[in-house]
């Protein structure tokens, strides 16, 4: 598909899963049967995207490739979705109808991390605090992510550097530990993380994580 019309595509597809509270990685969750990955097509927007990708994107919303190439393009609801995508996103986003609803759920430290590493380059190392600082209240109050049991277990390997705090003069004061992925997070954690993420702090964060993140992949 020529630049022109991938850009209508990647425009009205990526209107099209804000409004139905589909993140990047849930795209990525869909499309994995066909071997393919959603996550960073929009941010390309000078590639074109392959007709391959399209056309199966196309498909997971009912629509032939066409509808998605007009730019007055109407949004499609959840109802006018196929089945299969609407039993996926109420299997994802379970008895959230609300913030209201949401804010009194406790909140899973270890799925919102995995949501932002999702986001995050693998290649370049990070301590807690860069991780819990984007996190939702009061998860952004906390000083500590344990890596060592539930889905965060055996993700990082602590480098054994450490970012100091240039307000701390003790000497005995080593620094927060730096850590980095041993790789790729697998496609079965993520679905486990989204299951307990709140779904309006997903949508705004998939809409912010680009302007934060994708600049440090470049």
């Amino acid at each position: 598909m020529n630049k022109y019309f991938s850009k209508i595509f990647i425009s009205n597809i990526k209107e099209l899963r804000i409004s139905l509270i589909i993140t990047e990685a849930m795209m990525d969750l869909l499309l994995q049967k066909y071997d393919l990955v959603y996550t960073g097509v929009e941010s390309q927007t000078e590639k074109a995207i392959s007709l391959d990708l399209a056309k199966r994107i196309s498909n997971l919303f009912g629509k032939d490739i066409e509808y998605f190439l007009d730019k007055d393009s109407v949004l499609l609801n959840k109802e006018d979705t196929p089945k299969d995508l609407q039993d996926f996103l109420t299997n994802l986003l379970p008895n959230l109808s609300s913030p209201e609803n949401s804010s009194k759920k406790k909140l899973s430290l270890a799925a919102y991390v995995i949501i932002y590493l999702k986001y995050f380059n693998s290649k370049k190392s990070f301590a807690n605090s860069d991780i819990l600082l984007h996190l939702p209240p009061p998860l952004n109050n906390l000083t500590s992510i344990d890596w060592t049991s539930g889905l965060l277990k055996g993700l990082v390997t602590n480098t054994k550097k450490y970012k100091k705090n240039p307000n701390i003069i003790d000497k005995r004061y080593h620094g927060e530990a730096y850590y980095i992925l041993k790789g790729p997070i697998p496609t079965e954690t993520i679905n486990k993380a989204l299951k307990k993420v709140d779904p309006f702090w997903l949508k705004k964060f998939d809409e912010n994580a680009k302007i934060k993140f994708l600049s440090d992949k470049k």
